[in-house]
């Protein structure tokens, strides 16, 4: 089936459910009003002519010369009139006669009896047992005893719904003749409407199947601001999107074979290292006082990079993949630098070089974070510049504020950055000097985690390095 005739279809099936629902709900509403307004009616005639029992105006008598006067008032008031004993028994109605009533069931069970009994006026819908027809019924209780010859019974009066039907009817077929002719103009306008539709629709599917089969290139022209026009606009957009994904995914294809070739790479040096010096252990040399020293300590020199190397690949795979959760609360920033600070003096020590702390802050300032993954950001950062920082140099850490912020830094006087590598420096296993960075020991990997941590605290790294002067690596934290 076409878009044109579904479409056409679709306006017809449309208006032919809200027909029905406008059928459904008129014949509802109008069989409510009609019942609602007639047995207030009724009620209010049922009162007159129990009110007129009671005082003995009207009256049963076992000789039925009454009858012909309460048939009248029954024609009269366009309803059927019923008496009914106490006991249920029916003594008088003007659609039975009156040899017949020994035949009429008991009333004293019927709905509106039963409610009449209980609160004075009873009212009931239903198909009479005695004459076949729907009626609606009001029943009153006659207070007093003996009144009339009634005995303290029921009038009751029930009227015909056939009017109601009827009218309900004649709106129906109203309803429905108003729709058939809706229907006809609905489908010659929605078959013109379609025409009109389905043209540029189906432009839009030619270059939708060509984006599909790779033709990232096509776009559709855009001649209106309606919902053509917005659809031919998400069409061109998720065109370059997905360009731009591809694009994308192919660049992370290149990023994913270059990491896999550079953690290979990684991981085989110190392995062959370490299988080279127990092989020539095994060899012989394990029991040269002169040899077998130094090779374990450069064999378990390699196992510790090897270490290190493995806990920073499954670091950065853990924030890469969402799977390490931080854990933010405040704490002081300047005691935490200090201590951090403290534990890495020793290693500054050892190579001579000065490693010092100076807080701009006051020494209640809190920030917002993770303290054990900052505390990881600031030993890499310092790490890195005792490592790269010469005998006889320094390493100075600091924090200042910032307004509604404090700054941490980390400056040293090593070697510094070329300008044209401080863009890819966070990049993981990128090495500005590869030969000095595997003889200091670094695992290519803790910019790159220093550089997740930070942005996981809303913030970024920023570094400034001039070559032989040294560098400053900085990132802000939320007080």
């Amino acid at each position: 089936m076409s878009l044109r005739t579904r479409i056409t279809v679709t306006y017809i099936g449309l208006t032919v459910v809200a027909i029905l629902l406008a059928s459904t709900f008129s014949s509802w509403q109008l069989n409510s009003y009609l019942d609602k307004r007639q047995a207030a009616s009724l009620e209010s005639e049922v009162r007159s002519l129990a009110l007129q029992f009671e005082r003995g105006s009207l009256y049963i008598d076992s000789t039925s010369t009454n009858d012909a006067f309460l048939k009248q008032v029954s024609r009269e008031l366009g309803v059927r009139l019923t008496a009914v004993r106490k006991d249920g028994t029916v003594c008088f109605d003007t659609d039975v006669p009156f040899d017949s009533l020994a035949h009429v069931g008991n009333h004293a069970e019927r709905p509106e009896i039963v409610r009449a009994r209980q609160g004075d006026t009873g009212v009931d819908r239903r198909k009479s047992a005695t004459v076949g027809e729907e009626f609606l019924y009001v029943a009153r209780r006659l207070r007093g005893s003996s009144l009339g010859g009634l005995d303290s019974g029921y009038v009751r009066l029930a009227f015909s719904v056939r009017e109601i039907q009827t009218l309900d009817n004649q709106v129906q077929a109203l309803i429905w003749g108003m729709g058939l002719l809706a229907v006809i103009i609905i489908a010659g306008v929605s078959y013109q409407v379609s025409k009109q539709i389905t043209k540029p629709i189906q432009t839009i599917v030619n270059r939708a199947q060509a984006v599909k089969n790779g033709d990232f290139g096509q776009r559709i022209d855009v001649r209106s601001n309606d919902e053509i026009g917005l659809l031919a606009t998400s069409i061109n957009e998720m065109a370059e999107k997905l360009g731009s994904d591809i694009e994308r995914l192919n660049k992370l294809e290149r990023v994913r074979s270059e990491f896999l070739a550079n953690v290979s790479h990684e991981l085989r040096t110190p392995i062959f290292s370490i299988q080279g010096f127990l092989e020539t252990l095994l060899d012989g040399a394990v029991d040269d006082p002169g040899v077998n020293k130094e090779f374990l300590e450069k064999a378990h020199k390699h196992a510790s990079r090897l270490n290190a190397l493995l806990n920073d690949l499954i670091d950065i795979s853990r924030i890469e993949s969402g799977d390490m959760k931080m854990s933010f609360r405040y704490f002081g920033i300047a005691e935490f630098v200090r201590q951090v600070v403290d534990e890495l003096r020793p290693q500054a020590e050892k190579k001579q070089i000065s490693l010092t702390f100076h807080s701009g802050v006051e020494a209640a300032a809190q920030v917002y974070g993770d303290r054990d993954r900052l505390k990881q950001v600031l030993i890499n950062l310092i790490d890195n510049g005792i490592k790269y920082t010469e005998s006889g140099g320094s390493v100075r850490c600091s924090v200042e504020g910032d307004g509604d912020r404090c700054v941490v830094s980390v400056s040293d006087t090593g070697t510094g950055i070329p300008p044209e590598h401080t863009g890819r420096i966070f990049e993981r296993f990128y090495r500005v000097d590869r030969d000095r960075s595997r003889q200091v020991g670094g695992t290519g990997l803790g910019l790159a985690i220093v550089k997740h941590i930070v942005e996981a605290h809303g913030s970024s790294v920023s570094v400034q390095s001039t070559v032989g002067k040294g560098s400053t690596f900085s990132f802000a934290l939320k007080r």
